[in-house]
């Protein structure tokens, strides 16, 4: 019988990042970047694939996201077999994403606030097991709604934990004054006039409104296939998550305002779902017929707006595919904070902190990243 021998030659610290920056003739500092060469793009290997097993496989591309990238990618089958999702499949997969946002945002929150995050940890577990999520990753969506109704004694036990919970998320401190030195715009997703984390609307902080097919056509990669695209919307940078959704609202949040103002949508949310006479009774899928085109699918997750974009053939196979993250999205922002603070000899940890990418240095203690800085050859 023979062994593989698996040889490691680096220690890979979960708690180091890599920040490059570039310098023009005169020595001034003109860009600078933070390297997601960790995060590569994986839409290439999903081209090929049976388009309506591409959910099984994107939900499991992000082990902090999984509920989003299912719900994104089975959004975008919606749209490829035309099925319009009854009442009741809608809500069920809206629990289904609040409570993965509690559960998601709930580590952050562990070494300063232990209290505040189990009890986001138990209430986020409990919507997610009401809506049929009881592990990890989520088989809860299909094709036009979902496997079943949701549970109707784990929402009343997560009924139960809400109270206790907005008056603890209440408890958050605010950010002091804060700066925000954006040049582009906020992105939120919203159904109706409100903001909603399964809406069928982008929204800008200027106003416009983009349904998701117009969305995905008019976002163009400015480095396109690379782990940092830098997409702008119709040439505009822009930015998506907790900050990008409260300047959508016109409220001028810093970080801990935005993440405190978001937790109490979400958990206002689930408050209604969980009471709603529909969420657990009613038609929980809608018939559709696979057809060859393109089909976009929305999502907001803790992080901000995941978008999915799959063009299928005749055959249902996917001939094109785009996967733009938060962390994607957010680059231009991430940048620009970052250029600002190595102009100004500031640290780099606030900025990255503030952006929020998708990786474990964020889990890092206050003043815990090891932040390397080089010069672009």
């Amino acid at each position: 019988m023979s062994t593989t021998t698996l040889q490691l030659d680096h220690f890979v610290d979960p708690f180091e990042a890599r920040v490059v920056y570039q310098k023009d003739d005169s020595g001034a500092i003109v860009d600078a970047r933070f390297d997601l060469s960790g995060l590569p793009r994986l839409d290439p290997m999903l081209v090929g694939k049976p388009v309506d097993t591409v959910p099984d496989v994107v939900k499991r591309l992000c082990g902090i996201c999984p509920v989003t990238h299912h719900l994104a990618g089975v959004r975008a089958l919606d749209a490829l077999y035309g099925a319009d999702v009854p009442e009741t499949a809608r809500l069920v997969r809206d629990l289904l994403n609040c409570g993965s946002i509690l559960d998601a945002v709930a580590p952050k929150l562990f070494a300063t606030h232990r209290d505040l995050a189990v009890s986001l940890k138990k209430a986020g577990k409990l919507a997610m097991s009401a809506a049929g999520c009881a592990g990890h990753f989520p088989d809860v969506a299909v094709p036009g709604g979902v496997r079943a109704p949701a549970d109707t004694q784990l929402c009343a036990e997560t009924r139960a934990t809400l109270p206790a919970l907005i008056d603890a998320i209440g408890t958050l401190p605010e950010d002091p004054d804060w700066e925000d030195t954006f040049t582009g715009i906020s992105l939120a997703l919203i159904s109706g006039e409100n903001l909603a984390a399964l809406g069928n609307t982008v929204v800008t902080s200027e106003g416009q409104r983009f349904t998701a097919t117009e969305f995905a056509a008019a976002v163009v990669e400015t480095n396109p296939g690379q782990p940092a695209p830098r997409p702008e919307l119709a040439g505009r940078r822009y930015r998506v998550g907790p900050v990008a959704q409260a300047h959508v609202l016109g409220q001028g949040l810093g970080t801990h305002s935005a993440l405190k103002a978001m937790l109490l949508r979400v958990v206002h949310e689930i408050e209604q779902i969980v009471v709603h006479p529909a969420t657990c009774a009613g038609d929980i899928r809608a018939e559709g017929r696979l057809r060859a085109g393109v089909g976009v699918g929305l999502a907001e997750g803790p992080r901000g707006l995941l978008v999915h974009r799959y063009e299928a053939d005749e055959q249902g196979r996917v001939t094109e595919c785009q996967i733009l993250t938060p962390t994607a999205q957010n680059e231009w922002w991430l940048a620009q904070m970052l250029q600002e603070s190595l102009i100004a000899e500031r640290p780099l940890e606030q900025s990255i902190r503030t952006a929020d990418p998708c990786l474990p240095i964020t889990q890092a203690p206050e003043g815990a990243m090891g932040i390397t800085v080089a010069e672009q050859d």
